[in-house]
């Protein structure tokens, strides 16, 4: 099996064959609406010379021979004619001709349909020259190729043959095609709904959410009818046994060593509605085709199979489920709380999903309380790593407890809730639900619930930056302590290490940080091993994001030995992805997202997730599908705007200077500067809101209005922000170099908005301090302006070229593309040996000109010198110059590259 990325290389390796003088041939196999047709399309639209697409059509009550290359040629003004005896030397002499005047892609679609003739002639060709200018591609639908086994085993033999089958999408690949579909990231548990039933099949995915809410959470409770009928079609060319034993399968519910015939599940085998697994069990190629058959079903019908089942099931999960399907209420209640002890710990998931079950059912007088079973939830939840449904728990006990009667019980609740629905996304953490633990449990100091209580207090307020922070952290740690109970410690622990590194005590946060994780690895207490590896990177003193990436990943690899499930896993793997995008390692930022992604990750690692890839996509000029990133990320956390963990208005502040709108990122800045505490990558704010301002005086100039307005903001930013952070004490190298490089780029933006005479040595200061911070997306941001102001005076252009060239490697190796055009247009204006790219429409982009001073202009935003250009419209090059000199002046520009600056932006 081959991915859609290996199976595309390989098709497109054969077309530019073709081009090379090199016949090739890839046979696609795949199962139906997996995606072979349309990849092959990607194929032939890099393919530069003719494509010749033959398909093959489902006929059953008649034969028309050679249809598929009949199709093909249909049309052409030169074509091959097929009625001949010799057909099969006519179309190979055709295509020999043809390929002799330019490459030829003969694609043939749904081989499995093709009639007899038609594989006549195909084989003849793939046997033919090699040295031809033809790439074959041929797509077979798997499951409908029983009749080819002899043709596929002859052409195989054949020299420069390939065959590769084609998988299915992943579950990240299929929440990005869902993505695709709706116009905006989906719910993460609508990917899980869909996943589950396409298992990966784009076709059925495309027909599972069409006409899907775009916030849709999950799929209606009822397939559409278009998608039943392309499930189905195949199922009712079954016979009757056949039939019947695949909708005895589709009830069971589950892949199953069916009793019946051989024969008969041959027949289904062959067709390819049932596959066979290594353990001997049948199940459906296409997961959906078992709730068709099962909602063909008269209800009557349904209900007799599954209490049929149930009574014959020894499992006691499966009985739990038929009997709940059957509509027999007691005995799916009985039968799930039975199949809870039989989940074990790797089943914790499925134990919530039972024990919620049994919740609902719970009959009255029923011996399991409504308490008893939202506690058992709540464990089962911490197992399983599911927090939300483990907050969802203590919600409910808190609505059943009675706060006054059990005022322990009540404080335990709420001082275990503060950490979980803050690690859940729902938002910063509660001080008055701290507060009101801490009173209930204020009678008896020396408990367990009084130490989560002040564990949870110090935990809100330091996050809040409440003064008293820090003293609470201590008391919290010393009850801990002297109780010995681990639940009570790890929650100090983690507010000893925060504390002590907002003291700047790096090394007595990092020792909190490193005994919290060994003890939470013991325990398996996941969650807080999650937690302890955030303190153990803040407490870093690395002198680089990438000594954040190695802490990252050696923390990750110990929750994986340790057995972690993947939605804590995921948010390491997020933080991993944050940093390697920091540290310009993209390629290492996508693969880390995509382990982040690739099962149902925690709220914040979804989110952290969805942030870095807006960054990413923006930074390399997909800016819909940046925005749809942050859009997911800001819908997943509750008060997303205020949630300081996470940095929303650097994000968006950065997408939406990126793409122009300097009202929107100054809004975002202003709102995150604004904030107490100050959100992540605050830093990032006074910067980007220069910058904005910066462009918008730029703007202003550019059309020949006053700027003050402007300026007076920019004055107003930076006199309310000469900063952009209070420096703590004792910052880890890589946090003073990262708050030096963010000072420089904010000192350099308002420079050049003011237009000030330093702006130069600024911009170097900028860059030097970025490259000092190993901050390359920034670096080659600062050196692209570094090089503008250079460049605006002869004096300047030694530095100017260099800083360019370094622009220009960082930006490529980033693939950085619109800061990339921006490197490239400039280089091109000042000819330093970069492609130039011409505008065509510069010469209409600044107003006054003269007709031949517009000719010029676009000449010379082209990157042609003044001998080039004088050349081009038969004038000397003392003419041109005065010409470039009358516009220098009307624009008030100092430079022809300044000059061919302003003709870009404004055109």
């Amino acid at each position: 099996m081959g991915s859609r990325a290996e199976v595309a290389a390989a098709a497109l390796a054969v077309v530019e064959g073709a081009g090379g003088g090199e016949s090739g041939t890839l046979l696609i196999s795949g199962e139906a609406g997996v995606g072979k047709t349309t990849l092959v399309r990607l194929a032939c639209d890099a393919a530069g010379g003719a494509v010749l697409w033959a398909p093959c059509l489902p006929l059953t009550s008649l034969s028309v021979p050679l249809l598929p290359l009949r199709t093909a040629v249909r049309g052409l003004a030169v074509r091959p004619e097929l009625d001949s005896s010799e057909a099969l030397l006519v179309f190979d002499t055709w295509l020999d001709r043809a390929a002799g005047d330019e490459p030829v892609v003969l694609v043939v679609d749904d081989l499995q349909w093709a009639d007899q003739s038609s594989l006549d002639v195909l084989m003849y060709v793939i046997a033919g020259r090699r040295d031809r200018r033809l790439a074959v591609l041929v797509t077979i639908r798997t499951g409908e190729d029983g009749r080819l086994r002899r043709w596929l085993a002859d052409v195989r033999r054949l020299p420069g043959v390939r065959e590769m089958a084609l998988d299915r999408l992943d579950r990240v690949s299929t929440g990005e095609q869902i993505g695709g579909l709706l116009g905006r990231p989906p719910h993460e548990s609508l990917v899980d709904d869909v996943f589950a039933r396409s298992a990966g099949n784009p076709y059925l995915t495309k027909l599972l959410v069409r006409g899907l809410d775009p916030d849709a959470r999950s799929l209606p409770p009822h397939l559409p009818d278009e998608l039943r009928g392309a499930l189905s079609r195949t199922w009712h060319s079954l016979s009757p046994p056949a039939r019947e034993v695949t909708t005895a399968i589709a009830v069971a519910g589950r892949p199953t060593a069916a009793a019946a015939p051989g024969e008969v599940l041959r027949e289904a085998l062959d067709a390819g509605v049932l596959t066979v697994d290594d353990y001997g069990r049948y199940w459906f190629a296409h997961p959906l085709l078992a709730e068709v058959l099962v909602e063909g079903l008269l209800p009557e019908e349904r209900r007799s199979r599954h209490a049929a089942l149930a009574e014959s099931a020894d499992d006691p999960i499966e009985r739990a489920d038929h009997y709940y399907r059957a509509g027999m209420d007691d005995e799916a209640y009985r039968w799930a709380l039975k199949a809870t002890a039989v989940t074990g710990p790797r089943g914790a998931a499925e134990t919530v999903r039972l024990l919620r079950r049994a919740l609902r059912l719970r009959p009255e007088g029923a011996e399991e309380s409504a308490e008893d079973l939202l506690h058992l939830i709540r464990r089962a939840a911490h197992v399983a790593g599911r927090l939300t449904d483990e907050v969802a728990a203590i919600d409910d006990l808190l609505a059943l407890v009675d706060q006054d009667a059990q005022p322990m019980v009540a404080a335990e609740l709420l001082a275990c809730r503060i950490p979980l629905a803050f690690s859940a996304g729902k938002g910063n953490t509660s001080l008055e639900d701290a507060a009101k633990a801490e009173r209930l449990s204020s009678a008896h100091p020396r408990s367990r619930e009084h130490a989560l209580a002040v564990g949870a207090v110090a935990f809100s307020r330091l996050w809040r930056e409440v003064a008293d922070g820090p003293v609470k952290a201590a008391e919290a740690l010393r009850l801990a302590r002297a109780g010995g109970w681990p639940d009570a410690l790890m929650l100090a622990l983690s507010a000893t290490s925060q504390a002590r590194c907002g003291a700047g005590d790096l090394a007595g946060g990092a020792e909190a940080a490193r005994e919290l994780l060994a003890l939470a690895l013991r325990l398996g207490e996941f969650e807080w091993a999650v937690d302890a590896t955030y303190w153990v990177l803040n407490n870093s003193a690395g002198a680089t994001a990438q000594a954040l990436v190695d802490d990252a990943r050696a923390c990750r690899q110990e929750l994986e030995r340790a057995g972690a499930v993947h939605s804590h896993v995921s948010e390491i793997c997020s933080l991993e992805a944050e940093y390697l995008l920091v540290v310009g390692d993209w390629r290492g930022c996508l693969d880390r997202l995509r382990v982040a992604l690739g099962a149902r990750p925690s709220v914040l690692a979804d989110a952290r997730g969805r942030n870095t890839a807006a960054i990413l996509s923006c930074r390399q000029g997909r800016f819909t599908e940046a925005e749809a990133h942050a859009a997911r990320a800001g819908e997943l956390i509750a008060g997303a705007a205020d949630f300081s963990p996470f940095p929303f208005d650097a994000v968006n502040a950065e997408l939406a200077v990126s793409r122009g709108d300097t009202e929107r990122a100054l809004a975002c800045s202003f709102h995150g500067l604004a904030l107490h505490p100050p959100p992540l990558d605050a830093e990032r704010l006074l910067p980007l809101a220069a910058r904005a301002l910066a462009d918008r005086v730029q703007a202003d100039r550019d059309q020949g209005e006053d700027p003050s307005a402007e300026l007076e903001r920019m004055r107003d930013l930076r006199q309310r922000y000469p900063r952009v952070a209070v420096v703590e004490p004792n910052l880890s190298k890589f946090n003073a170099r990262w708050l030096a490089a963010m000072q420089c780029w904010a000192d350099a933006e308002t420079a050049r908005a003011r237009r000030d005479p330093a702006e130069l040595t600024c911009w170097h200061a900028a860059a030097e301090a970025c490259d000092e911070a190993v901050l390359p997306w920034d670096e080659a941001y600062c050196r692209w302006r570094e090089a503008q102001a250079a460049l605006r005076g002869r004096a300047g252009r030694r530095q100017g070229t260099t800083a360019l060239r370094r622009a220009h490697e960082l930006a490529t190796d980033l693939q950085a593309a619109p800061l990339l055009a921006d490197v490239d247009l400039l280089a091109r204006n000042a000819h330093i040996t970069f492609e130039a790219v011409v505008v065509d429409s510069a010469g209409d982009a600044i107003p006054g000109l003269t007709p031949r001073e517009r000719e010029v202009l676009v000449h010379l935003v082209s990157g042609r010198t003044y001998s080039e250009i004088a050349r081009a419209l038969v004038l000397s090059e003392k003419t041109v110059g005065v010409h470039v000199s009358n516009m220098l002046r009307k624009t008030g520009t100092t430079g022809r590259a300044e000059l061919a600056e302003l003709a870009r932006r404004r055109s």
